[in-house]
């Protein structure tokens, strides 16, 4: 079986190595100087799983390039890992590249709707807490291990696919975005407005912060009848993420220190606009929301 990994980052990367190492033929799309290495070198994998992915195990298309016309129906299924901000056109690719399940990897709210305009039913929505970060292009580190949860109308499929990472299936998909989105919002826009690694978070009153801006978020879910765990149940799970992900330079501080685009608006963003027709205030998210912005 076939599967294309498209914008493949540093957790793309991981998924599309686990994908060789689990013996399926792998299409990988990337972009830039890292695109190029998993082209010409491969990918050098180091952390919590040791080992280096030839570039003769995989074929790798790259973004500048384009898609080969060959390609075309090409794959089984398509697993999508890039940013938000580049859903839309990987939905389109993906639609190119097969007639299968394709699968959104990614953070945030609203992927699985735009992934649904361009397939349907034929897709499905998965969070990960797996901590990997970009060493150099060609090279990441699987910093932490965590969970894989993958649900919508294709949720079982891509559970199989993905048992080489640990993936479960869970068929209340809002679930499983609003708790991964729960961690992010607790975490990402304090950890890139103060520059600090995950673990800082650890420590007051950044902690008291996070937990404070994820409650907050939770209020919101509930509001809207998403089933989610409760504050303290949220709170743990906060502060094991804290700790398995310590050393992780989380992406959106990642993005900032670049000069990128961040995904504050599929986070922050996407508590701040649904409180808004509900008619509450969400002020730790809405303060983080612009403070995030203020900083591209």
């Amino acid at each position: 079986m076939r599967i294309a990994v498209l914008g493949a980052g540093s957790i793309g990367s991981l998924v599309a190595a686990k994908l060789v190492d689990a013996g399926y033929e792998v299409l990988v799309h990337a972009r830039g100087e890292h695109g190029a290495m998993l082209a010409i070198s491969g990918l050098e994998i180091s952390g919590e799983w040791q080992t280096r992915i030839s570039p003769d195990k995989w074929t790798v298309s790259l973004d500048g390039a384009g898609i080969h016309p060959s390609l075309e129906n090409s794959c089984d299924q398509v697993i999508i890992t890039s940013k938000s901000k580049d859903t839309t056109e990987l939905a389109q690719i993906a639609t190119f590249l097969t007639q299968g399940p394709v699968l959104s990897l990614q953070n945030g709210l609203g992927n699985l709707e735009i992934l649904k305009e361009h397939v349907f039913e034929n897709a499905a929505v998965g969070v990960t807490t797996n901590a990997v970060k970009r060493l150099q292009p060609g090279s990441i580190e699987w910093v932490g291990k965590g969970k894989l949860v993958v649900g919508g109308p294709k949720g079982d499929v891509f559970a199989k696919t993905l048992e080489c990472l640990g993936a479960t299936y869970n068929s209340d998909v809002s679930s499983v975005l609003w708790n991964k989105l729960l961690l992010n919002v607790a975490i990402n826009p304090l950890a890139a407005i103060c520059g600090v690694k995950n673990g800082e978070l650890r420590h007051e009153p950044l902690l008291s912060q996070a937990e404070s801006t994820m409650i907050e978020a939770a209020s919101v879910a509930r509001l809207l009848g998403i089933n989610i765990a409760d504050d303290q149940e949220l709170i743990q799970s906060l502060h094991s993420v804290l700790d398995s992900t310590s050393e992780n330079v989380c992406s959106m501080l990642a993005d900032v220190r670049s000069g990128k685009e961040t995904e504050i608006d599929m986070l922050c963003g996407q508590v701040v606009s649904r409180a808004e027709k509900l008619g509450i205030p969400t002020p730790l998210n809405s303060m983080l929301l612009s403070q995030i912005k203020s900083l591209r």
